[in-house]
């Protein structure tokens, strides 16, 4: 069986142009050294959240569903998806994945009382 060059590959769309390694660009060695990928959200929007906001997306962080954290917080589903809701507007995520991944970068910032 011939081996494919290359140029077949890229013709195939199976290379990544520019990319060999498909290493992300966020990851790659720059001049100082491997950057980060930048995460979701805004955290100056922690500030704006309210103490059971707070509550909500430390348990999202957490991968709490729905039900458990209306469970664990004595609320009903239909309110923990308000918090979600507010709480995602006010630090600039717009999924429940960005909304974990923001929790779990800013657990301390939000675990912190509100000033």
């Amino acid at each position: 069986m011939p081996s494919s060059t290359s140029a077949q590959k890229e013709e195939d769309g199976r290379a990544l142009p520019g990319n060999h390694t498909g290493i992300d660009d966020g990851l790659a060695q720059g001049a100082e050294g491997p950057t980060r990928p930048r995460t979701p959200g805004d955290p100056g929007g922690i500030s704006h959240l309210t103490p059971r906001e707070r509550q909500v997306l430390i348990l999202i962080g957490q991968a709490a569903p729905n039900r458990a954290i209306s469970r664990q917080l004595a609320i009903t589903e239909r309110t923990v998806k308000a918090h979600l809701a507010n709480l995602m507007m006010k630090v600039g995520v717009s999924t429940r994945i960005e909304a974990a991944i923001f929790a779990y970068v800013h657990h301390h910032a939000i675990r912190r009382p509100a000033a």
